[in-house]
């Protein structure tokens, strides 16, 4: 309702949220009435610690309760819906750490949506997402490059993802050789993106669009069982796919889980030491925090040590902070190196797009896949 909450705004001021502390605290015990966003804007931001962007720029603007700040103003009229005003929205990795810390566990990359929703919704478009929605509309591929490959059938579809085709198709050939030592006969088709990138941004019509139509082509297959190298394709189809009721027939499971289910039944050994990088999508929205260090767990003679931080973004999740801002997103690699090189040289993860923003700078870093291929074969 316009103007219900101005006197607790012009109270709080915004810009010293400490003053306010006995409203904020009657927020928290129930005694004021607020929606999610505005308890987060009134919030004295105290999951800054745990966000990359606040951690690596340091910015009131761009911190977790800054930009919804800025969302509750645009929502509400007190800033014009323009570019300038969205960027700091933009400049959310979508990774959720904040929920970690958040007495009401928000997610701030959920509490600003609607506001990316209603900018798409008007044009308000930045030119490099632009490209990414004619890709898709155009060729379902974020890169522009539609699958030519042919389409295989049986019960295992190994889903590739666009990255993974694009920039490491050597991965999926190594995945195909690993399902076939487990004894999946598994099997690839043309594919098309799972939509990811259009919700990210915004984009909620296009996403519908392209997950529809992804939706249609795999279950057109008759595979039983879903096997993906991105833990953001398998967020996608596990999660987003209900929540808009697109349904998608088979199971669906990222490698790592279906690693996790064979994994006893293999021999692997290793020498050295390594550590880990926990795939956002995978540690907190997928639910599986512990999975990759139990896989590696499985490994004997492998000494594994704990990253400096176990939960922190490469800095190219959410599709938006890598395209508006490629060198604040270099600057959150750069920093997530830093934190694993504490641990070893040696870093396994199970992202592709965290391998390519994590490899580099006196660092090794190899997909779960690649890694156990090699202990199998030692």
């Amino acid at each position: 309702m316009p103007g219900k909450w101005d006197w607790l705004k012009d109270e709080i001021g915004f810009s010293n949220l400490l003053t306010g502390g006995r409203m904020i605290f009657k927020v928290v015990q129930g005694k004021l009435s607020a929606d999610d966003l505005t308890k987060c804007a009134l919030c004295p931001n105290m999951c800054r610690h745990a966000c990359p962007v606040s951690i690596v720029e340091g910015r009131e603007t761009t911190s977790p309760a800054g930009k919804a700040r800025i969302a509750l103003m645009i929502r509400e009229g007190r800033l014009e819906l323009n570019l300038d005003n969205l960027e700091p929205l933009y400049t959310c990795l979508g990774c959720d750490l904040c929920t970690l810390y958040c007495p009401f566990e928000f997610s701030v990359a959920d509490l600003i949506r609607p506001v990316k929703e209603e900018a798409v919704s008007r044009g308000v478009v930045f030119e490099e997402f632009r490209k990414v929605f004619e890709n898709l509309e155009t060729s379902g591929d974020i890169y522009g490059n539609a699958d030519s490959g042919a389409d295989g059938s049986g019960k295992v579809l190994y889903f590739r993802g666009c990255t993974v085709r694009n920039e490491r198709p050597e991965l999926a050939e190594k995945t195909l050789t690993l399902l076939d030592k487990l004894g999946y006969e598994a099997f690839t088709i043309s594919e098309t993106c799972c939509g990811l990138p259009a919700y990210n941004l915004g984009n909620t019509e296009l996403f519908k669009k392209v997950a529809k139509r992804t939706a249609e082509k795999l279950n057109a297959t008759g595979a039983e069982l879903i096997v993906t190298s991105c833990p953001s394709c398998a967020y996608t189809f596990r999660v987003l796919y209900p929540k808009y009721g697109i349904k998608l027939k088979p199971q669906v499971l990222h490698i790592t889980e279906l690693l996790g289910e064979v994994i006893g039944g293999l021999k692997l050994k290793g020498a050295g030491t390594v550590t880990y990088h926990n795939p956002c999508r995978l540690a907190m929205h997928l639910g599986r925090r512990g999975l990759l260090k139990s896989l590696l767990e499985n490994v004997e003679g492998l000494e594994i040590r704990e990253p400096r931080r176990e939960l922190f973004c490469c800095g190219h999740g959410g599709s938006a902070v890598s395209r508006l801002k490629p060198e604040l997103a270099k600057e959150i690699a750069a920093e997530r190196r830093e934190q694993l090189r504490d641990g070893a040289a040696r870093v396994v993860t199970a992202c592709p797009s965290c391998e390519l923003a994590l490899n580099g700078d006196g660092l090794e870093v190899l997909d779960i896949v690649e890694f156990l291929l090699e202990m199998m074969e030692e």
